[in-house]
């Protein structure tokens, strides 16, 4: 980073490590033994003339009259190559939002300056990468179950660069999102890394927005379409109130479930619910079926009903919906106030009321 090629970085370090080492020493602690000592030298020549290694002439009296090395301090030579790269940066920073700035003047005339239309999936793509690469603060997401323009393989490794930076993210998926198959693991998968989900009724747009600055905003609302135009829209109020859409969502959404590890799977208990049942009364109050929850977990549906008839015999009820009443109550559901309205309330196509 400092413009120091990889082979005098190494020789550099090494020193710093083990100084006063003779050239046929660093080319052993370098691992260079096999590469010519003439070549091991004249790297040494380029960083003496940088001012980053000190040559010490040998001593014919002792017996040993190769010369030896050692490296100049770093906070005098490495700190002003610093500066200097982080001048460079600074200057490049003021020329690249220049040229936004220009860029936004020159597209005011069609469209106030404030957003593009992004034609195809390739293009897509590559603003998606610009967009999570330049993030710095947080980045709020709408996803959709069918993957347009980047799919989850691909925006996975970009997602975890950007944790890797202390980026947050955010984002709210559908319950018919959850319910696709995998989804629910994939789900889980990324809460693991650091990615924070929860889960709405259904959500509004596909979005993803940056820093509250830039948003990249899905034309297309049908779940089947593959068309994969957007818009990217920069820092404006239009962006303000989509940050403040995704807050209202995030506010109503409930808590992602992962309660149940599926590759440790408890043995079901009389003294009360396991990690697993737990998990299945989560998806329960979340919407999904029996039959969906079966596939989410990787268990039979015999095995979710079965546990379901053993949690209402421990709490004593006769329905489901006495069995969401006595979860709510009970602390057997995450710890949210929305989550254990929805098991309390009739539901029709999900929840824990009876489906009978």
């Amino acid at each position: 980073m400092l413009g120091i090629p990889p082979e005098q970085e190494r020789l550099y370090v090494t020193l710093v490590a083990h100084p006063d080492s003779s050239l046929a020493e660093l080319a052993e602690l370098t691992g260079s033994a096999g590469t010519p000592l003439h070549a091991v030298a004249a790297q040494l020549g380029e960083l003496s003339a940088s001012g980053l290694v000190v040559a010490e002439e040998g001593d014919p009296s002792s017996g040993d009259p190769a010369p030896t090395f050692r490296a100049a301090s770093p906070s005098v030579a490495l700190m002003p190559l610093l500066l200097r790269r982080r001048t460079m940066l600074d200057r490049t920073e003021a020329a690249v939002l220049a040229l936004s700035e220009q860029y936004r003047n020159m597209l005011a005339p069609t469209a106030g300056g404030v957003v593009e239309v992004i034609h195809g999936a390739e293009a897509t793509r590559h603003r998606f990468t610009q967009l999570l690469g330049g993030a710095r603060q947080e980045i709020l997401v709408f996803p959709t179950e069918v993957a347009v323009a980047v799919d989850r393989e691909a925006a996975d490794p970009m997602v975890e660069d950007v944790l890797r930076r202390g980026v947050g993210v955010r984002t709210v998926i559908s319950r018919h999102h959850l319910q696709a198959e995998g989804m629910m693991a994939a789900a889980r998968q990324s809460s693991g890394t650091g990615v924070q989900v929860r889960v709405a009724d259904d959500v509004p747009v596909r979005m993803l927005v940056c820093d509250r600055t830039h948003a990249l905003m899905s034309l297309s609302q049908e779940d089947g379409s593959n068309e994969a135009d957007s818009l990217v829209i920069h820092g404006t109020a239009l962006v303000q109130a989509l940050s403040l859409l995704f807050e209202q969502y995030w506010r109503r959404a409930h808590p992602l479930p992962l309660y149940a590890d599926p590759d440790a799977v408890e043995q079901s208990g009389a003294a009360g619910p396991t990690a697993e049942d737990r998990l299945i009364l989560s998806l329960l109050a979340l919407g999904l079926s029996d039959r969906k929850i079966a596939a989410q977990l990787d268990i039979s549906l015999r095995t979710v009903e079965r546990r379901l008839r053993s949690l209402m015999e421990i709490a004593g009820a006769q329905s489901r919906f006495q069995l969401g009443s006595y979860a709510a109550r009970h602390g057997w559901l995450p710890p949210d106030d929305d989550v254990a309205a929805d098991v309390t309330a009739p539901a029709s196509g999900g929840g824990l009321p009876s489906r009978r």
